[in-house]
């Protein structure tokens, strides 16, 4: 039996698209630090955002949970520039 795809189900095939696809540029882009830096930087910002727009349509956005998701992005990105 076919299971349906819900908008839970659309919101983090959307993530997973955009961090496969940040980490495709990264191995592309792997010479060039100032470009590394720059995907990474964009892939924490969308994961902020994402978090955002995702809790908002759930109806469970609260202070906690935004900076959790700002807390993520930035440890993410920082830890991963520092491993490039």
């Amino acid at each position: 039996m076919r299971s349906k795809i819900t908008k839970k189900h659309l919101d983090y095939l959307v993530l997973i698209f955009a961090a496969a696809l940040a980490i495709i540029l990264v191995i592309v882009f792997s010479a060039n630090k100032q470009l590394v830096s720059l995907v990474v930087v964009s892939f924490a910002v969308f994961y902020f955002i994402w978090g955002i727009i995702h809790h908002k349509s759930e109806g469970t956005l609260h202070r906690e949970v935004l900076f959790e998701y700002l807390l993520y992005a930035i440890l993410g990105a920082v830890l991963v520039i520092g491993l490039v």
